[in-house]
């Protein structure tokens, strides 16, 4: 069975990586003088600071000079560089420890004790939060998946794992998509050290965000109660107990470690999946090392699950807030679409996106339109052949076309199934708009799929592009996006390359652990293959810094249509230029643009 992991993607095995190796940098410095843990002390060897805005934001900074490696012990987990900031959402008292390389290794400080007074809502309403705990006020019950009766309801089993291994990099590998070995339900056919071997009601978390954060754990196999608290880092994917235990089975007791190395059940683990209905927290199993990941549930999955008709987490796209005024315009009554030509239709996923199929379209799909009157209430679709079909439609705040009257079908491909369009209803999957003028430029349909059991399980997408009068200026979307060595991300606004010219790219905020840094103009290099863009100019926090074009990689994105320009490249050249692009308030980059420099560049 796969793992349905639905927040991470590729780069969290990156970032597994880095905490898993202890966050021992590539090169460090043992300094000039070896300190012992008592010179280690607040004052003496670092600051506490509170964010003068909001005191919720502290930061810690050395006072040793650079040649030393800092690493600090923090409520939220281990982390290296200074000066070293988290954000703390609840008011009580906390502690942190600084350590340093020496000779005889890294050496760490007493514990120093800071205060937070204040509640911070703002740090609370990620939705890792929320999944867990169902948000401010509220409190949520969870279960490992697997009951008294040997049943489990949701996964295949109450553990996966990925091991056997002999390096983190090995164990690491296929963290995103899901591979993992993993016990059947029938858990009691396998060997017993994985699992416990009796079945059994196992207890219950529950997380609660009334007044606090707080955690109640009841371990019936171990015979446990505790009351604690949590912390979520929501940028990292980790959460921290203290005083209370990740539930867990009494064969795992003594086996299992942090993912920071300790072996206290109640430190740092990873959050590898979180749904509304499931949740997926990772450990790291010393006796035969690999990555264990115990599943749990939420209670209200576990009471409304039934044998035989287990209860579905229901997916669907999620639209901007505001879709329908663009679907809909106030300023305009009458919508124009034609099909693209370029990019007509693919198979999509249940919350609309596009899987990128290879797809074969007949000729003529362009021709293909649809038109309709909100006013009205009234639509027209126009096939290939140039035949009409017409009627009424309503539209759902779901983003549901139901039609009333004629519709088409149409066979879009000599290959495969695609049709436009059989049945009564379509979805909307998606809108784009114009980065230059925010306007409606692209609309997916999508038509219902389902399985031989009656299941719904992926969309038809139907691609049309909004016509407009009068000659429009076809634009570019392109973002500056950087990240730090915990892969937290910062991107500029988006800017619309319009043509030829010099365009500035500017990211607001603050690191001082800069990792990569990289210039994306999506789409543009299907539409101009001899596109080309030379960085001419680069600030930190508004002045100029010294930079070589000639080094700075020129190639795709993502997808072989988007331009980019690494401008920091960890993997690359320019890996040692980044403690250069640490900033305190803007980091801006002005790039020369042509759309076609009379060869292929990005490449």
């Amino acid at each position: 069975m796969k793992m349905k992991n639905n927040i991470f993607t590729l780069a969290v095995a990156a970032v597994l990586s880095f905490i898993l190796v202890g966050c021992t940098p590539e090169t460090s410095s043992l300094g000039t003088k070896d300190y012992s843990s008592d010179d280690l002390v607040e004052g003496l060897a670092f600051t506490i600071t509170k964010d003068a805005s909001n005191p919720n934001i502290v930061t810690f900074t050395s006072l040793l000079d650079d040649s030393y490696h800092v690493y600090w012990i923090t409520p939220q987990g281990r982390a290296q560089g200074s000066p070293y900031t988290i954000n703390i959402a609840f008011d009580g008292t906390y502690t942190v420890q600084m350590g340093i390389d020496t000779r005889g290794g890294v050496v760490f400080g007493p514990e120093a004790t800071f205060t937070i007074d204040d509640f911070c809502a703002d740090f609370v309403t990620d939705e890792l939060w929320t999944y867990l705990t169902g948000g401010v006020g509220s409190s949520k019950k969870w279960f490992i998946d697997l009951d008294e009766n040997g049943v489990s309801r949701y996964f295949a089993g109450p553990v996966y794992f990925k091991g056997l291994a002999t390096t983190w990099e090995s164990m690491l590998e296929g963290l995103s998509d899901g591979d993992y070995w993993s016990w059947d339900a029938n858990w009691s056919g396998v060997s017993g050290w994985q699992f416990s071997s009796v079945a059994k009601d196992f207890g219950y978390m529950e997380f609660s965000l009334d007044g606090g954060a707080y955690v109640h754990t009841v371990e019936n196999d171990l015979g446990r109660d505790q009351n604690g608290t949590f912390l979520i880092d929501a940028d990292n994917h980790t959460i921290k107990f203290t005083d209370a235990e990740l539930l867990h089975d009494s064969v795992n007791d003594q086996a299992v470690a942090s993912w920071y190395g300790e072996t206290d059940w109640g430190n740092v683990f990873r959050i590898l999946s979180l749904t509304e209905n499931t949740m997926q927290i990772g450990v790291i199993r010393t006796s035969e090392p690999c990555i264990l990941c115990f599943n749990y549930i939420s209670e209200d999955y576990f009471n409304n699950w039934t044998a035989g008709g287990a209860v579905e987490e229901v997916v669907t796209p999620s639209l901007q807030d505001d879709w329908r005024d663009y679907v809909e315009p106030k300023t305009q009554y009458i919508m124009s679409y034609k099909m693209s030509g370029d990019e007509p239709y693919d198979w999509c996923s249940l919350d609309g996106k596009t899987k990128g199929l290879t797809i074969t379209p007949v000729s003529g799909v362009e021709d293909v339109a649809f038109e309709m009157n909100h006013n009205k209430g009234t639509y027209k679709f126009t096939d290939i052949d140039g035949n009409t079909y017409e009627g009424t439609y309503t539209l759902s705040d779901d983003g549901i076309f139901t039609f009333d009257g004629d519709t088409p079908s149409v066979a879009l491909s000599d290959v495969d199934n695609a049709t436009l369009f059989e049945g009564t209803t379509l979805r909307v999957l998606s809108i784009s708009t114009s980065a230059a003028t925010g306007a409606l430029e692209e609309l997916w349909l999508g038509q219902e799929v389902y399985d031989d059991q009656g299941n719904l399980y992926e969309y038809l997408g139907y691609h049309f592009i909004l016509q407009t009068g009068g000659e429009s200026i076809k634009s570019y979307t392109a973002v500056l996006s950087f990240f730090d060595t915990g892969w937290a991300f910062q991107n500029s606004d988006n800017v619309a390359i319009t043509g030829d010219g010099t365009y500035t790219f500017t990211i607001n905020g603050s690191s001082s652990a800069t990792y990569g840094l990289f210039l994306d103009v999506y789409k543009v290099l299907k539409d101009y293959p001899n596109y080309n863009m030379t960085i001419t100019d680069i600030k930190i926090d508004g002045n100029s810094i010294e930079f070589d074009d000639t080094i700075i990689d020129r190639g795709v994105g993502d997808d072989a249509t988007t331009a980019r320009r690494y401008i920091v490249n960890p993997w690359g050249a320019t890996a040692d230029t980044a403690p250069s692009f640490n900033f305190t308030s803007t980091l801006a980059v002005t790039i020369k643009v042509e759309m076609d420099c009379g060869e292929v560049v990005m490449k």
